[in-house]
């Protein structure tokens, strides 16, 4: 308004006016204070009548609910309603105040000192990134953030003088330009506050939660069932524990302490959920607790979750999972190393069989995930640890064991711009299972799913290890598929013989979970990425497999080759080699020896050729018209015997080609006429009385050609001459077309 640029409609106000302006806010903004306290004591009031029907209570809770502000503590009286209202007879009542005081200790938060450090003097590194040239990953400047068991806070000196980030993304990708962490202790508000240092609302809530009689109501309605089968860990009752323990300290802890050990030996399922609540709550709440009161409560917790993961039961092992995921959940890895050492601790050792193994991977594996790139010592120590128990017998233990997997080489990606990983590699741990799998790989022997009793003991032969291996390894790609950032190409590359051998053609519920689950893996891989420089190494190893003696091997190129192209067509498309490369497989497959193998060829192309990836030219017509005249030898029987001469392979098979490859072509325009299909039909006619399975493809085109085409048929003929229309009208309606 001072510089007229636009110019204002109305003057630029004086000083006088100005703070005339200000004296209405103020005012205004008391009048709102007045009616917003005047409001909740309003409903207040309603919900003290004793006879306000129960309808009209749920409402009024639910008016005040939704009064919580962050400008605006809510009043006292307010606070301690919903306190006590966490033991109200309603589960609604008491849903609505669990929310509410959640969002009161978050209101009465005390904040916490913050203060700007640098991570390039942190790191003693020299070095400082250019925002010219980010590079991501794991480089010397975000080392000191890593987990280090060698280097831990393990004296209350070492506490104190550690720098820790709780944010997973700082450091990875690059810093912030102004990175604020939490300042020391002794700089921060003070913990555990006498009764005389608290306000109103805190002490409202300390006499509450330091009440024994309310805590033992409050924990007996948390452990209640709600819907039967259908309850889940609540992120509400989460947040309200981590509040009052963020807020308070752990003042509560020795009044919950004994209802968190009885929690943990009850199997129930609600009794599990409730103390995982708590925990979770707990060890998020604990982020500025002092060294010698974290050091206690390790010392309490770690016991009490050795407890809960023994009686770990298929209701609760998913709660368990959440609790220790929401537990580090931007936390520094460091502040945890009890709990993560703690879950190190032989997860699969047999003690509670294998259902418990798999959940104490589970649970492990929930809290990992959540620290990303921190934690590659760790990763490395588990899959050293794993890696011989890959031959494990339980099929559950081999599916968490994949999806472990999975998280451990999650951050091995190749992408632009970034630093090799410290993590573990998996182009190491290909080559180390390409050995044992070696077995399996030479020769052409039927792989078959060795069915071991669970219970059986002693050695093995090499092949039955592969095999249960490979089951680990197969359920490790699935689990890959829809969770890694980048597909491992050239890794994967290696397995792929191995799984075109094994992957049956047909879907039939005999086959046992190896082929099933091969077949389901090469589904998934052909749908991932493809870079341009990677198309060349795929093709090659499918050009390969393709020259193998299984001819399910061969069939299976096919289906993956579909895939493939179809999830990656605007990169193939832009490289001419490689679509040349395609269809010289296709149609070199249009001549395999095995029937099967041909017909899948021939769809293939048939499907190239609808999404314009490859283009029906003068070279293919002719290559197709020439393989179709491929003369055959006249069929002669014996004088003595109904015995006919066999017909020699080669040129039935290169025959059968050439009617395959017209059949594609004509099948790929279903819904119009292009300039080259009259010519074709008539080509494919010639074969109609052909010797099997000739006859049977010529037959199928002509059905499938009038069924796609009868709608409009009348616009359709016109591309035919008079000769050909009669020609193919005759076949369309002759009697050996629906024989």
């Amino acid at each position: 308004m001072t510089t007229g640029s636009p110019f204002p409609e109305e003057p630029v106000p004086s000083e006088e006016e100005s703070e005339n302006g200000l004296k209405r806010q103020q005012l205004k903004n008391s009048e709102a204070v007045e009616k917003y306290e005047g409001l909740i004591g309003d409903l207040m009031d309603c919900l003290s009548n004793r006879n306000l029907p129960w309808k009209f209570e749920h409402i009024s809770i639910g008016f005040l609910s939704l009064l919580l502000r962050d400008d605006h503590q809510l009043p006292p009286a307010a606070v301690t309603f919903f306190v006590k209202s966490l033991n109200h007879d309603s589960l609604y009542v008491r849903k609505v105040a669990i929310s509410a005081v959640a969002g009161i200790v978050k209101q009465i938060k005390r904040p916490h000192k913050k203060v700007p450090v640098s991570p390039s003097e942190l790191s003693k590194n020299s070095e400082t990134m250019a925002l010219s040239r980010i590079v991501a990953g794991d480089r010397p400047d975000n080392q000191w953030l890593q987990y280090n068991s060698s280097n831990l806070p393990r004296t209350s000196q070492e506490w104190d003088h550690c720098v820790f980030v709780e944010k997973t993304h700082w450091g990875y990708y690059c810093w912030p330009r102004k990175m604020m962490i939490y300042a020391p202790e002794a700089e921060q508000p003070k913990q555990n506050l006498s009764r005389t240092e608290m306000t109103e609302r805190e002490l409202i809530i300390f006499d509450h939660f330091t009440d024994p009689v309310f805590i033992n109501q409050f924990i007996e309605f948390l452990s209640l069932e709600d819907r039967k089968g259908k309850d889940k860990f609540s992120p509400r009752r989460f947040c309200l524990f981590k509040g009052l323990f963020r807020n308070f300290g752990d003042a509560f802890l020795p009044v919950l302490q004994p209802h968190m050990e009885r929690l943990v030996s009850d199997s129930h399922e609600s009794k599990q959920r409730c103390v995982a609540e708590i925990i979770s709550g707990l060890i998020r709440g604990c982020k500025h607790w002092s060294f010698s009161k974290v050091e206690s409560l390790w010392e309490r917790l770690c016991p009490l979750l050795r407890t809960a993961l023994s009686n770990i039961t298929i209701e609760t092992y998913a709660d368990w999972g959440t609790c220790i995921a929401t537990a580090c959940e931007s936390r520094d890895p460091r502040k945890l190393h009890r709990l993560f050492e703690m879950l190190m601790e032989s997860p699969v050792n047999g003690e509670g069989g294998s259902f418990v193994d798999a959940c104490r991977l589970y649970v492990l594996q929930g809290g990992l995930a959540q620290q990303e790139w921190r934690v590659p010592e760790l990763l490395h120590r588990l899959l050293q640890y794993l890696e011989p128990k890959l031959t494990q017998v339980y099929k559950n233990v081999r599916e968490r064991i994949g999806s472990v997997l999975t998280y451990i080489f999650m951050i091995d990606v190749n992408l632009p711009y970034t630093q090799p990983t410290t993590s573990p590699r998996i182009s190491d741990f290909t080559q180390r299972i390409l050995l044992k799998l070696k077995p399996l790989t030479e020769g052409d022997e039927e792989i078959q799913n060795h069915v071991i009793e669970e219970n059986e003991v002693g050695e093995q032969d090499e092949r039955t290890q592969a095999i249960k291996l490979l089951k680990t390894v197969l359920k490790w790609l699935i689990a890959s598929a829809g969770r890694s950032f980048t597909t491992a190409v050239p890794e994967q590359l290696q397995l792929l013989p191995l799984l075109f051998k094994i992957a049956p053609v047909e879907n039939d519920d005999s086959y046992d979970e190896l082929k099933r689950d091969a077949k389901t893996c090469l589904s998934l891989m052909s749908q991932g990425l493809l870079y341009p420089d990677q198309i060349p190494m795929v093709l090659d190893a499918l050009k390969e497999i393709a020259g193998s003696s299984s001819w399910h091997a061969r069939y299976t190129v096919l289906t993956y080759l579909q895939i493939m192209v179809f999830y990656n067509l605007f990169t193939f498309m832009s490289d001419q080699k490689a679509v040349k490369d395609v269809r010289g497989l296709v149609i070199k497959l249009l001549e395999d020896e095995q029937l099967e193998v041909r017909e899948m060829a021939a769809t293939t192309l048939s499907g190239f050729l609808q999404c314009n990836f490859l283009s029906m030219d003068a070279p293919m017509q002719a290559h197709f018209e020439a393989l179709c005249k491929t003369r055959l030898p006249k069929k002669r029987k014996r004088e003595l015997g109904s015995v006919v001469d066999t017909i020699p392979s080669a040129d039935l098979v290169r025959r059968h080609a050439g009617v395959l490859g017209l059949s594609a072509c004509i099948l790929s325009s279903p819904y119009d006429v292009p300039t080259w299909m009259p010519q074709l039909l008539m080509d494919l006619s010639a074969h109609l009385n052909d010797t099997q399975p000739i006859e049977m493809t010529v037959k199928k085109t002509l059905s499938n050609f009038r069924r796609t085409h009868h709608d409009n048929w009348q616009q359709h003929k016109q591309q035919f001459t008079d000769d050909q229309l009669l020609v193919l009208t005759d076949l369309l309606v002759s009697p050996c077309y629906y024989a």
